[in-house]
């Protein structure tokens, strides 16, 4: 399991996987011209941890728009995530979005339903 780090660009959002530190955070606007591309990177590594000897993960999420093309990797990005809590791993995920933002809001909240047995915490940022 290797870290992961991915500067952000105006379409992309910054990424990073640290593995000593266990967490995991996406952060910034997501509508990359190649989104398997982008996220192809990504859910491998999600993917390795999810089956490695790791017993936890902490998950920042704290995007400003995103598109529907990345809404579906972001689904995955929750459904590898999900797998781990479902084989005992402790993850904790904190939705942060930017007060008066109801659509990146309302976004967490729909994670947060899709994926109950998460421990996925709505937060406003700065």
């Amino acid at each position: 399991m290797n870290d992961l780090i991915i500067e952000s660009t105006d379409r992309t959002p910054a990424i990073r996987f640290i593995r000593h530190t266990l967490s995991f955070e996406i952060e910034g606007e997501s509508y990359p011209e190649d989104v398997a591309a982008f996220y192809g990177q990504v859910i491998p590594a999600i993917e390795q941890w999810q089956q490695s000897e790791a017993t936890s993960l902490k998950v920042c999420i704290n995007l400003i728009y995103i598109n529907s093309s990345s809404m579906k990797a972001l689904y995955r990005i929750f459904d590898v995530l999900d797998q781990g809590r479902a084989s005992g791993k402790q993850v904790s995920v904190i939705w942060g979005y930017v007060e008066d933002d109801d659509v990146m809001q309302e976004l967490g909240e729909d994670f947060r339903d899709r994926f109950p047995e998460l421990a996925v915490e709505l937060k406003v940022t700065d």
